[in-house]
């Protein structure tokens, strides 16, 4: 019988290889990029209206790995698709158009219906986000999915290769802004259960009491341990406790931040790709974590990061991020064409 571990590495076509072809005689490329993950960061934002069917479609058209997404919960307990604990100021326009004003309305003080009402197909116009990102397609009319509603679009797509990467939105400094870890987790997996999509998805979560609460009451869930060093924006802290570690502080393990995730019980380790280095992949890898990095958009740090041994890439732009994979001998995933 396949214990968990060996179960969440099959329904995700992982293997061990990528690890081990680097102990080995001529480190074989073929053998140590198997099982790369190609994943399209918040559908692929680069390129459409992040965190919507509308991106989530073109990333399915393109052909990736993982879809990566972002989860809120309303007011009236729906899980929905969003970057943002709340209604986006860059991103949510009311029906005359207006943007809504900062810092927006959390969604656990708004129903779903009202969610419904706000179009996110179109940057702000003259916002840091919009220079960031000159070329996406704006979509106007574009509104806020359910997580149900990405599932119902995959299955149109008929892609049975693709999973998810859906990471709980919460954060210990503002508890008012999302639901309890406890209510979260509940309402994601009673979500999951209820749409037969257990075996395709990962949780992710810079918040790990979530995922504590993953591995306890679904333990064949792959749990991904999104880490950031680097200030202002750190979860981890390497000299004292963080609020977001669940008790898991890598000061308690030589300083080491994969050891902090094993310790976990993580299976996979999500760090900011600036944090990593050949001697920490080799570590992880040696804890028998896999490692997907975040969000690397320019095309040599892509090939860098494959040739120093990361099993996967989170990234706004799968376009960019599939022509380097195959220039390295990456396996591409199958386009599933569908529409929004």
């Amino acid at each position: 019988m396949l214990t968990p571990c060996l179960v969440a590495a099959t329904v995700f076509g992982l293997s061990l290889m990528p690890a081990l072809a680097q102990n080995a005689p001529g480190g074989a490329a073929a053998a140590r990029h198997a099982g790369f993950d190609i994943e399209a960061h918040r559908g692929g934002r680069a390129l459409r209206p992040e965190n919507t069917l509308q991106s989530f479609a073109n990333a399915l058209s393109m052909g990736v790995d993982t879809l990566e997404l972002d989860m809120g919960v309303t007011k009236d307990g729906v899980v929905i698709v969003s970057h943002e604990r709340g209604l986006d100021p860059d991103l949510a326009r009311t029906a005359d158009g207006s943007y809504v004003p900062a810092p927006g309305i959390p969604f656990v003080k708004l129903t779903l219906a009202e969610v419904k009402q706000y179009d996110v197909g179109r940057i702000r116009p003259g916002s840091a986000y919009a220079a960031r990102f000159p070329d996406q397609l704006a979509v106007p009319g574009t509104r806020i999915p359910t997580l149900a509603e990405v599932f119902a679009l995959v299955r149109r797509s008929g892609d049975h290769h693709v999973r998810l990467n859906i990471e709980t939105k919460i954060d210990p400094n503002h508890p008012d802004e999302s639901p309890d870890p406890e209510r979260f987790v509940a309402l994601v997996l009673d979500l999951l259960r209820r749409e037969d999509f257990t075996g395709r998805v990962m949780i992710e979560s810079f918040d790990w009491r979530t995922l504590r609460l993953v591995q306890e009451q679904a333990p064949a869930i792959p749990t991904v341990y999104l880490t950031q060093v680097q200030e202002p924006d750190a979860n981890v802290y390497l000299d004292r406790p963080s609020p977001w570690t669940a008790g898991f502080d890598p000061r308690k393990y030589g300083r080491s931040v994969p050891r902090a995730v094993k310790a976990a019980g993580g299976k996979i380790w999500s760090p900011l790709f600036e944090d990593v280095d050949q001697q920490s992949i080799r570590e992880a890898h040696e804890l028998g974590l896999r490692i997907v990095v975040w969000t690397v958009n320019r095309p040599e740090d892509m090939a860098r990061l494959i040739d120093m041994g990361v099993d996967g890439i989170i990234s706004d732009r799968p376009d960019v991020l599939r022509a380097v994979a195959a220039r390295k001998g990456v396996k591409l995933p199958r386009p599933a064409p569908v529409s929004p």
